[in-house]
């Protein structure tokens, strides 16, 4: 259980530190003035596509490293805590209303579960059928 624990946390920090990183540069690039000539289609569609992908791969890699379904939401909610912590963070510095970073936590903790929790399936599952060939 050690072990999981440690893999959780770390990889889930790293994937968060990660997911902060994107939401700063896409609140940096959706929210100042100087950058209002970029589309916002392609600023939403990055926004949801690479969240979704890295922690559906978080859940993926940390299920296939410890073996573990219960680690998939695990992970993610650490990750998802703090990307959603730093994006509420840079919406607030961007102006916006302070409800952003309880939201922005909150948000990334379920959401980070929900779809680590997908990566894991996906690895445990795929790891299943390839036993039984």
């Amino acid at each position: 259980m050690h072990r999981v624990n440690r893999l959780v946390l770390r990889d889930g920090a790293r994937s968060g530190v990660i997911l902060g990183v994107c939401a700063v540069a896409l609140a940096l690039l959706g929210l100042t003035p100087a950058s209002t000539w970029i589309p916002e289609v392609p600023l939403l569609a990055a926004a949801i596509l690479v969240p979704v992908a890295l922690l559906g791969w978080t859940g993926w890699r940390v299920a296939s490293r410890s073996g573990e379904l219960f680690a998939g939401p695990l992970v993610g909610a650490v990750a998802g805590t703090i990307g959603g912590a730093v994006a509420g963070i840079a919406f607030v510095v961007a102006g916006k209303p302070a409800v952003n970073v309880v939201v922005g936590i909150l948000g990334g903790a379920l959401a980070g579960a929900a779809l680590s929790f997908a990566g894991a399936i996906a690895q445990l599952n795929g790891r299943r059928r390839s036993a039984q060939r």
